[in-house]
């Protein structure tokens, strides 16, 4: 068996195949989807590298058993991952030691040198808990959750307050607006007449090979005065080859919220991932989140364990 680090140019459609493999093989999210990984490649690490933080692709690193790829981490910014084909599972505990060893460059550094490395298993996967405990590890209370609608058995409709519109990305064409929209969501604190943002993870996008098949969809409202009257923003991406799709982000302007304009545009994702002839659409959520993609009729899959080790600069010498 062979590890070796990822490279975009060689590795990408391999390494996108056997997660895609990996999920037609156990029809869940216990490891990424290519759509996930296609979202950290070509918008989450510009995110990444224009806050001055690390490329997470550049530690990505592959398990590989005759030519095959077997295991492999997935970090996402600061936070590790690690997915393993079945029958492999002794790997774990060195996939661990190994991300230890080549990754903390991902994590922040106290005044000592110090870093909470943090590692991220589906609470599912019960040996992971088992593994990670033995090593030290603490699971912190919050968790995240992965969330699946089976759009195809799906009868939903649309419902808006008058004066509000459903769309998708290509009936809008200001991308500016949706950009600034989506971040505004998820900061309310920029909420401004004449916000702008960097729009380069916004166009690097563009770049992945799926992003034909994914799209935008995106709530208007007709009736405001405002340069943008974006309320409500999300980008599904599509794969289908294994006719799923994830939505990543989705975010909705604060002063928008609980006015059932959330709810109405994950409806309309639904639709469209119909429209498309996709079996499963998924969403990562944490906290309140979650009861709100229920709400829009999505269902709890698994439940995501977050797990802390204080790695100090000492232990981390040493095991150079």
């Amino acid at each position: 068996m062979i590890v070796k680090k990822f490279d975009l140019k060689n590795d990408l459609e391999k390494l996108e195949e056997y997660l895609r493999n990996q999920y037609l093989e156990n029809k869940n999210m216990t490891s990424w989807l290519p759509e996930r990984l296609h979202d950290l490649i070509y918008r989450m690490d510009i995110q990444y590298t224009e806050a001055g933080k690390e490329k997470s692709s550049d530690y990505i690193f592959i398990w590989e058993e005759q030519d095959e790829i077997v295991g492999c981490i997935l970090p996402d910014g600061d936070a590790i991952y690690m997915s393993i084909k079945k029958g492999y599972e002794e790997i774990y505990e060195s996939m661990i030691d190994y991300s230890i060893e080549k990754c903390s460059p991902l994590f922040e550094k106290d005044n000592d040198g110090n870093i909470d490395f943090l590692v991220i298993a589906n609470n599912s996967e019960t040996y992971r808990k088992e593994v990670l405990e033995k090593l030290g590890f603490t699971k912190q209370q919050e968790e995240d959750y992965d969330n699946y609608v089976y759009p195809m058995k799906t009868e939903l409709t649309i419902d808006l307050p008058h004066g509000f519109k459903l769309v998708y990305g290509t009936d809008y064409e200001n991308e500016l607006n949706k950009w600034s929209a989506c971040n505004m969501g998820f900061h309310p604190e920029l909420e401004s007449p004449d916000y702008k943002n960097g729009m380069n993870p916004y166009h690097n996008r563009k770049n992945s090979s799926m992003y034909s098949d994914s799209f935008e969809c995106i709530v208007i409202d007709e009736n405001s005065s405002e340069t943008n009257n974006v309320c409500s923003y999300s980008f599904t991406y599509v794969d289908k080859k294994s006719k799923t799709a994830l939505v990543e982000p989705v975010s909705t302007r604060e002063k928008y919220r609980h006015k059932g304009i959330g709810t109405a545009m994950m409806h309309g994702i639904i639709l469209k991932c119909k429209e498309l002839g996709i079996e499963k659409c998924y969403v990562n959520s944490y906290d309140w989140r979650k009861k709100f993609y229920n709400k829009a009729g999505f269902i709890t899959e698994d439940s995501i364990g977050f797990y802390h080790k204080q790695i100090n600069k000492k232990d981390k010498e040493q095991t150079e």
